[in-house]
Parts: C-alpha cells; structure tokens; sequence
C-alpha cells in the first residue's frame, strides 16, 4: 500500500484529484466527469478547494514532490467531504 503525502488547505485535510481517482480505482476523468454531472452536490471550502493563478503557482512551489504538471492551470483539491461524495456517486 502507498503511503498518501498529508497535504492540509484552510485545516483541512484534502488530496488531489489523481490520488483520489488512484485510492477509488478509477481515472481521474471519471472522477471529473463525476464532479462536472453532479456539481450543484458539491461546495467550495466544503468539499473541495480549487487552486489558480497565483494561489495555484504558489501551491506547486510548496509541494513539489506531489508530481503536479509545470503547465496545470487549475487544480481540485478534494476534502473528506468531497471524496465521500465522488465515493457514494461512483458506488465505490
């Protein structure tokens, strides 16, 4: 088993959206397709954190052992919540 890097946003613990998709078995285009269907389920801060510009450039600067794309331009970040919620509409 992979040991997760521990990675907190606003005290939260979350992950991204390709260790999501790895700890479900799954691509992480499902796991966007699955968010995109069901996106009025789901709340910023709550259940998930969506990095961009400079907040997103400042993120991979911090965490480069995450293995982010150099050329990502928008990143999900999944809390407990969040993931509970991609768990429950992808029946896993």
């Amino acid at each position: 088993m992979n040991t997760l890097t521990v990675i907190e946003r606003e005290n939260k613990r979350v992950m991204t959206t390709a260790v999501l998709a790895d700890e479900y078995g799954t691509t992480e285009k499902v796991i966007s397709n699955n968010f995109n269907n069901n996106k009025i389920r789901y709340e910023e801060g709550k259940h998930y954190f969506c990095l961009e510009g400079n907040e997103l450039k400042k993120f991979k600067s911090e965490s480069e052992n995450l293995g982010i794309a150099p050329n990502l331009n928008k990143l999900y970040l999944w809390t407990e919540k969040g993931a509970f919620l991609h768990a429950k509409s992808l029946n896993t």
